[in-house]
Parts: structure tokens; C-alpha cells; sequence
């Protein structure tokens, strides 16, 4: 999709910086082993939630042998804040990612609208992904650090739907959040969809909440 510069260019993104830290330490310096348990962690609490979430339930997911996760990850506690920084870093770097196209093209709020789009329909085909991003959260709210965690890969992605806002000439400082939070409803509900209405309607969806919003900047 090429780009096409419009009259009203909003100011570069401020989180569209390629060498901006995409993941935490913890996750860059995980080891194979590591992620591949974290990774049957993130099945389990998608298709079992919080309560199945157990040491011998990873181990079964990921075909290991009873004792492989606690081995890494010692306590209940332990595995959870590493899940929880291993999704919240997933989320992050694709936020990133977003960051860095909308940033080729300030100004395009067709592009724009067309790359959330397409970053929240990626989401869609990773449904294990949104469902234990979910369970995360709720647990967040009883868990200050996952709550910082979770905070941070959000307030990114508000930032780059405030951008495209500022794009199309709204923005009003509260719009984008308020946004967010739709869009985080469309996701979820998708997820009760049958899996051949999942795309169209997070497509549609989006693209009516990003453009009644926020319009074209060209439209008197």
C-alpha cells in the first residue's frame, strides 16, 4: 500500500523508534527451553484459564517431562510474572511494529486505518494469545507488577491511535483511549464469533470506529 501525504501532517510518532525496547530483559535473555514453556503456559491458561494454570499442566502441554517447568520457573508466582512479561512482550513488539509503518506514512489516515486493521486481525489468528492476555489482565488487577507490565504495551498502542487521530484532525486527548478500549471490546467479542465471521467483523469494526472518529482530513 503506498503512501500518500496529505495537507495536515501530524508530528512524528513518538513511539515509532526503531531501537525503542521492544521487550523486557527478561524475555530477550530467555533461553529456548524457556519460551517453549512459556509458550505451552500461554495454551494452558487460553484453553484452561487461571485455576488450570498448574507446573504438571505446562509440562503436559509442551510434552516435557513432570518436573521440566518448575524446574525453571519454582513457584506458581514465578511462572505467572514471567507469562505474564512473555505475552505483555508479544503485544509490545507488535505495537512497536505498528509504530514504525505509521511513521513511513504521517499523514495517510486511509494507511492508518488499513495498518490497525491489519495488526488487530494478526491478533485475531492468535486467539490462545488474546484469551490468556485476558486472563492476565484480570489477574492484573489483583498483581501491582503484571498491572505495570500490561500498562505499558496499552499506553503504547494508545499513543499510536492518538497519532492517527491527530491525523485526521481529532483528537482531543481522551478520544484515543476511549478508542482503545472499544477496539479491546471487538476483540473480545469476536472470540464468540464461528471463526469464518472473526476477520470480517474485526475489520469492519475498526475501520468504523477509526473512521467515524476520525474522518478524512481533506472532507470540509
Amino acid at each position: 500500500m503506498s503512501c500518500v501525504t496529505r495537507r495536515r501532517t501530524p508530528p512524528p510518532l513518538a513511539h515509532a523508534d526503531p531501537r525503542r525496547r521492544a521487550v523486557s530483559p527478561a524475555t530477550e535473555e530467555l533461553s529456548p527451553r524457556r519460551r517453549e514453556i512459556l509458550a505451552a503456559a500461554t495454551t494452558v491458561l487460553a484453553q484452561q484459564g487461571n485455576r488450570g494454570l498448574t507446573h504438571r499442566a505446562v509440562d503436559r502441554e509442551a510434552g516435557l517431562a513432570e518436573g521440566s517447568s518448575s524446574a525453571y520457573f519454582r513457584t506458581r508466582e514465578a511462572l505467572i510474572g514471567a507469562l505474564g512479561d512473555f505475552v505483555a512482550d508479544r503485544l509490545a513488539g507488535d505495537v512497536q511494529a505498528l509504530g514504525v509503518r505509521l511513521a513511513s506514512c504521517p499523514g495517510d489516515h486511509e494507511r492508518a486505518v488499513a495498518e490497525v486493521s491489519r495488526l488487530f486481525s494478526r491478533w485475531l489468528e492468535q486467539p490462545d494469545l488474546l484469551a490468556a492476555r485476558l486472563e492476565l489482565t484480570v489477574a492484573a488487577t489483583r498483581d501491582p507488577r503484571l498491572a505495570e507490565r500490561f500498562t505499558q504495551w496499552r499506553d503504547d498502542l494508545v499513543a499510536m491511535v492518538r497519532e492517527v487521530l491527530s491525523g485526521a484532525g481529532t483528537n482531543d486527548g481522551t478520544t484515543a483511549e476511549t478508542l482503545v478500549a472499544a477496539l479491546d471490546g471487538v476483540l473480545l467479542a469476536s472470540l464468540l464469533l464461528p471463526a469464518r465471521r472473526r476477520r470480517g467483523f474485526v475489520s469492519d469494526s475498526v475501520e468504523q470506529l477509526l473512521t467515524g472518529l476520525g474522518g478524512d482530513p481533506d472532507t470540509p
